[in-house]
This record gives structure tokens, C-alpha cells and sequence, in this order.
């Protein structure tokens, strides 16, 4: 499509490169170079020049924001997970009513220590808080964020949590680890 592209635009877009920044400055230039290629693919005319200089400064500003917050020790802004990601999910009361029942019924029903072959729910009990990683399987781009997790207990099986929200409370996932 680039062929097909006012040179000027072009060049323009060359300015929207991130390869060369550290990651945390790319995860915030990236969604401009997004746009600019989006807005250049499919408008055409001068204003489209006027659009892509204002977003490049806008990058720009964005980008040194990020930068100067890095410099000062805060955090950068958290960015959307991806599928594949994995975050930590805690877990809820709810969630180990759940879980704790089907590792009781195996071990009580003999699979355990009949060695059939029969994979069941063996692992260790879980309680309210109990934190594991997740493997982000979904996500919905709602007013917030959630995710659709794959939780992997500590043992053979794992727990479906679907719909969840960032946040250090029960029933949701961080990207900070099990630390509490």
C-alpha cells in the first residue's frame, strides 16, 4: 500500500518508528505508529499531512512524559494484556468453593491410590487470596479491562475465571507478582 502513498506521507511516516526506544517507551509510541499507518491507509489529501504532523507531536509529548516519569521513579501507565500474557489472579472464597470440592471427591472416591491411569483434581487446597499465575486467554476492551484467565493451580488441573479486572483484591490479576 506504501506505493500507493503521497511521498510526503511516507516520509511522515517514518517518524512514527519505536524500535529504537527502550520497551516502556515503545509500549507508548506504538498506538500512534498504529494510527498514523491506519489514517494514512485510508484518508487521503493534504490534511492528512496536518493530521499526521499533530499526531507525531502528540507521540512525541507522550513519549517524553513517559520518559520523565520513568526518571522520577513512577511507574509507567499499565498497558492491555495481550493473549498469551500471563498475569497473577487471586483467588476469591467463591473460586476455592469451587476448586477444593473436586480434589476432596477424587482423593475420597480411591482414584487416587487405585492407579488406573485416572488423571483427577489433585493438588494442593486453596483459600481466599491464594495467588497463581494466569495465562490471559481473552481480552475484552470494555470501559475496563477484563480478561478471560487460565489459572493454573498447584496441582493437575486448572481454574476458568473469565471476566476479570486488573486490581490486587480477590478475583482479579496484577501483573506484580504473588507478593503480598
Amino acid at each position: 500500500m506504501s506505493a500507493d502513498l503521497h511521498p510526503e506521507v511516507t516520509q511522515m511516516l517514518s517518524n512514527f518508528r519505536y524500535d529504537h526506544l527502550p520497551q516502556h517507551l515503545q509500549q507508548v509510541s506504538k498506538p500512534f505508529h498504529d494510527l498514523a499507518h491506519q489514517l494514512a491507509e485510508t484518508l487521503a489529501g493534504p490534511e492528512v499531512t496536518k493530521a499526521l504532523d499533530d499526531l507525531w507531536k502528540s507521540k512525541n509529548w507522550a513519549v517524553l512524559a513517559a520518559s520523565t516519569a520513568a526518571l522520577e521513579g513512577a511507574r509507567p501507565a499499565p498497558t492491555v494484556p495481550e493473549i498469551g500474557d500471563v498475569v497473577f489472579y487471586r483467588l476469591t472464597a467463591g473460586d476455592a468453593a469451587h476448586i477444593n470440592p473436586w480434589r476432596r471427591d477424587f482423593h475420597q472416591s480411591g482414584s487416587a491410590d487405585s492407579r488406573t491411569g485416572f488423571i483427577g483434581h489433585i493438588g494442593n487446597f486453596v483459600q481466599e487470596g491464594d495467588v497463581f499465575p494466569a495465562v490471559v486467554v481473552r481480552v475484552h476492551a470494555e470501559s475496563t479491562v477484563t480478561c478471560n484467565l487460565r489459572v493454573l493451580l498447584d496441582g493437575s488441573d486448572t481454574w476458568w475465571a473469565t471476566s476479570r479486572a486488573e486490581g490486587d483484591e480477590p478475583g482479579h490479576w496484577t501483573r506484580k507478582g504473588g507478593v503480598r
